[in-house]
Protein backbone atom coordinates (compact mmCIF):
# COMPACT_ATOMS: atom_id res chain seq x y z
CA UNK A 1 0.00 0.00 0.00
CA UNK A 2 1.73 3.36 -1.14
CA UNK A 3 1.48 6.35 1.41
CA UNK A 4 -0.27 9.01 -0.15
CA UNK A 5 0.03 12.86 0.85
CA UNK A 6 -4.24 12.39 1.73
CA UNK A 7 -3.68 11.10 4.61
CA UNK A 8 -2.82 7.88 6.63
CA UNK A 9 -1.11 7.41 9.70
CA UNK A 10 2.55 6.58 7.91
CA UNK A 11 1.24 10.31 6.00
CA UNK A 12 1.46 12.00 9.17
CA UNK A 13 4.07 10.55 10.84
CA UNK A 14 6.69 11.77 8.04
CA UNK A 15 5.01 14.98 8.32
CA UNK A 16 5.89 15.43 11.85
CA UNK A 17 9.24 13.96 11.34
CA UNK A 18 9.67 16.65 8.43
CA UNK A 19 8.59 19.21 10.79
CA UNK A 20 10.93 18.40 13.36
CA UNK A 21 14.27 17.98 11.02
CA UNK A 22 13.00 21.68 9.88
CA UNK A 23 13.20 22.48 13.73
CA UNK A 24 16.46 20.87 14.47
CA UNK A 25 18.26 22.46 11.31
CA UNK A 26 17.03 25.91 12.77
CA UNK A 27 18.68 25.15 16.02
CA UNK A 28 21.47 23.93 14.58
CA UNK A 29 21.96 27.51 12.81
CA UNK A 30 21.45 28.99 16.43
CA UNK A 31 23.85 28.11 19.11
CA UNK A 32 22.20 30.02 21.67
CA UNK A 33 18.82 28.64 21.40
CA UNK A 34 20.41 25.19 20.39
CA UNK A 35 22.34 25.52 24.30
CA UNK A 36 19.22 26.51 25.87
CA UNK A 37 17.95 23.10 24.34
CA UNK A 38 20.62 21.10 26.04
CA UNK A 39 20.48 22.89 28.86
CA UNK A 40 16.58 21.00 29.23
CA UNK A 41 17.72 17.77 27.74
CA UNK A 42 20.41 17.77 30.33
CA UNK A 43 17.85 18.49 33.17
CA UNK A 44 15.65 15.53 31.61
CA UNK A 45 18.88 13.10 31.45
CA UNK A 46 19.89 13.64 35.48
CA UNK A 47 16.15 13.00 36.20
CA UNK A 48 16.64 9.62 34.90
CA UNK A 49 17.84 6.57 36.56
CA UNK A 50 16.21 3.37 35.53
CA UNK A 51 14.11 2.61 32.74
CA UNK A 52 14.77 1.91 28.98
CA UNK A 53 17.02 5.38 28.44
CA UNK A 54 19.21 4.24 31.48
CA UNK A 55 21.43 2.17 29.44
CA UNK A 56 22.14 4.77 26.41
CA UNK A 57 22.95 7.50 29.17
CA UNK A 58 26.66 7.44 28.65
CA UNK A 59 25.77 7.94 24.83
CA UNK A 60 23.40 10.52 25.11
CA UNK A 61 25.72 12.71 27.52
CA UNK A 62 28.21 12.26 24.44
CA UNK A 63 25.78 13.45 22.05
CA UNK A 64 24.98 16.21 24.51
CA UNK A 65 28.47 17.25 25.01
CA UNK A 66 29.76 17.35 20.88
CA UNK A 67 26.29 19.30 20.38
CA UNK A 68 27.35 21.51 23.15
CA UNK A 69 30.96 22.04 21.92
CA UNK A 70 29.44 22.48 18.46
CA UNK A 71 27.44 24.92 19.37
CA UNK A 72 30.17 27.13 21.41
CA UNK A 73 31.93 26.54 18.00
CA UNK A 74 34.96 24.69 19.63
CA UNK A 75 34.25 21.39 17.78
CA UNK A 76 33.17 21.73 14.05
CA UNK A 77 33.83 18.19 13.02
CA UNK A 78 31.04 17.26 12.70
CA UNK A 79 28.47 17.36 9.50
CA UNK A 80 25.49 20.30 9.24
CA UNK A 81 23.13 16.65 8.60
CA UNK A 82 24.29 14.85 11.24
CA UNK A 83 24.05 17.66 13.71
CA UNK A 84 20.30 18.48 12.79
CA UNK A 85 19.76 14.25 13.48
CA UNK A 86 21.35 14.55 17.18
CA UNK A 87 19.38 18.22 17.60
CA UNK A 88 16.53 16.09 15.99
CA UNK A 89 17.02 13.49 19.05
CA UNK A 90 17.29 15.81 21.47
CA UNK A 91 13.84 17.40 20.23
CA UNK A 92 12.07 14.20 20.76
CA UNK A 93 13.71 13.64 24.15
CA UNK A 94 12.67 16.93 25.72
CA UNK A 95 8.90 17.57 23.77
CA UNK A 96 6.24 16.82 25.77
CA UNK A 97 4.50 15.27 22.59
CA UNK A 98 5.78 11.83 22.29
CA UNK A 99 4.48 8.42 20.57
CA UNK A 100 4.45 7.22 24.27
CA UNK A 101 3.65 9.75 27.25
CA UNK A 102 6.31 9.61 29.46
CA UNK A 103 4.08 9.56 32.47
CA UNK A 104 2.80 6.35 31.44
CA UNK A 105 4.66 2.90 32.24
CA UNK A 106 7.09 2.16 29.37
CA UNK A 107 6.29 6.03 28.29
CA UNK A 108 10.61 6.71 27.62
CA UNK A 109 10.71 3.43 25.37
CA UNK A 110 10.35 5.73 22.33
CA UNK A 111 12.46 8.44 23.71
CA UNK A 112 15.07 5.33 24.26
CA UNK A 113 14.11 3.73 20.45
CA UNK A 114 14.32 7.33 19.11
CA UNK A 115 17.77 7.79 20.81
CA UNK A 116 19.42 4.17 19.65
CA UNK A 117 18.52 5.06 15.92
CA UNK A 118 20.00 8.43 16.38
CA UNK A 119 23.21 7.42 18.45
CA UNK A 120 23.53 4.44 15.18
CA UNK A 121 23.56 6.64 13.03
CA UNK A 122 26.10 8.87 14.48
CA UNK A 123 28.82 6.42 15.83
CA UNK A 124 31.33 7.35 13.94
CA UNK A 125 31.13 11.23 14.54
CA UNK A 126 30.21 10.27 18.40
CA UNK A 127 33.72 8.16 18.61
CA UNK A 128 35.85 10.94 16.19
CA UNK A 129 34.12 13.37 19.28
CA UNK A 130 35.66 11.69 21.81
CA UNK A 131 39.05 11.31 20.39
CA UNK A 132 38.87 14.68 19.98
CA UNK A 133 37.76 15.42 23.90
CA UNK A 134 40.85 13.03 25.12
CA UNK A 135 43.02 15.09 22.64
CA UNK A 136 42.02 18.60 24.21
CA UNK A 137 42.06 16.99 27.90
CA UNK A 138 45.44 16.18 27.15
CA UNK A 139 46.64 19.22 25.52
Amino acid sequence: MAVTQGGGRAWQMLQVVRRGLVRAEELVRNPKELLGLLTVAERRLDRIHAGPLNPLKEDLQTLLRMLQASGEGRYREVSGKNLALAALGILYLVSPLDLIPDFLPGGFSDDAAVITFIVRRLRTELAAFEAWEREVDSA
